[in-house]
């Protein structure tokens, strides 16, 4: 990437001054057929030439050396590779060009994609909440009720029936009545949508959650992050002693904490320093309320690939059939540790899998990883997940029903503080093919959950009332 880069904006740039390629070759000191390779993308440059040819053609080494083009490449990689908008035919090479040749127009072209993948989050999440509103679906039937009723008595009052006085002005009555019932209803639907609609803060931790996964901004950092260990830990070398010596001024750390706390707290105070700019360089059309869950999100991302590097890990989980248990044995027992690097390592070569980090009682403290694939409410209510029942030993592995075509593998392990759960939540292939588990219903609550003979139910299923199915309770 930074040799293709700086090849063309050498070229470009030496178009524009109106030098000779024999002219700059020998300000330089080297040959033109040499400067021709270089602008070709056939040689790379030293520091030194690059340096000189800076000088030259009044660029800084940021310009020639791509990392401020790194976001955009990344940006138009993903352009291409979009469902919707992309193409086979959209190359990388034509990016490195665009860039080289037209930078605004490749930043601009980046924005208007970062602002449309935003847009879009924003718009399916917005769908994601009107489809499990629970008071607009009450209000909804309640509606399509009234005018069933309406048209009832419409229809008994114009077929030609023989009707009496006495009972036409009963009809009446009551077609005065599901009138003035169904102006309330629309009334209340009116107001629902006018509080749905009223400015409020929107949830930063869910607006960052999203964000991370429609952009994937940070799976370039896996690349940033094997760059910070090879320049940092010698070969052989400790870790630990490896990142508190690049420190200028390490963490306070209690005498007390085990080394795998220790490594996380040096890699994030390292992560933090040496990759701030990249980081903040990711933003782009992120919400302004959810920009510190995401650069903490992408720190401590880039933390944990400096711990546990990508190579070595992806070809540690093959050899281990991503056995969970065992990963997180190889990952010196840190298990939010290897949780976290098989949910963010998918373009990598990990199964697809979704993380969600819960308290005891259920409320959601994090999620990443594959979204789409986690239930749709963040909290979980169903004490029938796995991440209420896992110990803190092995991993409990489940295989669950969330709806008639929806089947997931949940992997839970409890933490050692006895109070916080991790789970990946799987496609139902992904993980032994073969493999035969039974298959347990689940749901996020008692209210909104499909599988109405569920023996754990403990409140009436909206879907349950709309239907008029019978209600059945588990539990008293």
């Amino acid at each position: 990437m930074s040799r293709t880069i700086a090849g063309l904006k050498i070229r470009e740039r030496r178009r524009a001054l109106g030098l000779r390629q024999n002219e700059l070759a020998r300000r330089v000191g080297i040959s033109p057929s040499y400067l021709h390779l270089i602008e070709r993308n056939r040689r790379s440059v030293s520091g030194g030439l690059l340096t000189a040819l800076g000088r030259e053609l009044a660029l800084s080494l940021e310009d020639l050396d791509g990392s401020a083009e790194r976001r955009v490449r990344d940006g138009l990689a993903a352009l291409a590779e979009d469902p919707v908008l992309g193409s086979a035919g959209m190359l990388a090479s034509d990016g490195d060009a665009l860039i080289a040749r037209f930078p605004d127009w490749a930043e601009g072209t980046v924005r208007a994609y970062s602002a449309y993948r935003t847009s879009k989050a924003e718009v399916e999440l917005q769908s994601d909440r009107l489809a499990h509103d629970q008071i607009l679906e009450g209000l909804v039937h309640a509606m399509l009720t009234e005018i069933t009723a309406l048209r009832s008595i419409i229809e008994i009052l114009h077929d030609g029936r023989d009707v009496s006085v006495e009972q036409r002005h009963h009809f009446e009555a009551i077609l005065d009545e599901q009138s003035e019932s169904l102006a309330g209803t629309g009334r209340a639907l009116a107001a629902h949508f006018d509080q749905l609609t009223r400015a409020q803060p929107p949830d930063a931790a869910e607006e960052a959650e999203e964000f991370l996964f429609r952009s994937g901004a940070g799976d370039a950092l896996e690349a940033s992050a094997e760059r910070m260990v090879g320049a940092l830990v010698p070969a052989g070398a400790d870790l630990e002693h490896a990142f508190r010596s690049a420190l200028p001024a390490p963490p306070a750390i209690a005498p007390d904490w085990g080394r795998n706390r220790r490594l996380a707290d040096l890699a994030y105070a390292l992560a933090s320093i040496m990759a701030g700019s990249e980081i903040a360089g990711r933003l782009d059309g992120c919400p302004a309320s959810a920009r510190p869950h995401v650069q903490h999100a992408l720190t401590r991302r880039l933390a944990d690939a400096m711990r546990l590097p990508a190579p070595g890990f992806i070809a540690c989980g093959k050899r281990l059939g991503w056995d969970v248990d065992a990963l997180v044995r190889s990952a010196d027992h840190d298990a939010p540790l290897a949780f976290r690097r098989i949910a963010h390592l998918h373009r990598s070569g990990a199964p697809r899998a979704g993380l969600i980090t819960v308290d005891a009682s259920g409320a959601t403290l994090e999620r990443s990883g594959a979204l789409d694939l986690l239930p749709r409410r963040r909290r979980l209510d169903c004490p029938l997940w796995p991440s209420f029942r896992a110990g803190s030993g092995r991993a409990m592995r489940t295989r669950v029903r969330l709806s008639a075509e929806e089947e997931r593998i949940a992997i839970a392990l409890r933490r050692p503080d006895g109070l916080t759960i991790d789970m990946l939540v799987l496609a139902a292939d992904a993980l032994d093919a073969g493999r035969s588990d039974p298959v347990l219903d689940v749901g996020n609550g008692c209210q909104i959950c499909a599988h109405g003979a569920c023996p754990q139910r403990r409140e009436t299923s909206v879907v349950e009332v709309m239907t008029h199915r019978p209600v059945h309770h588990g539990r008293s």
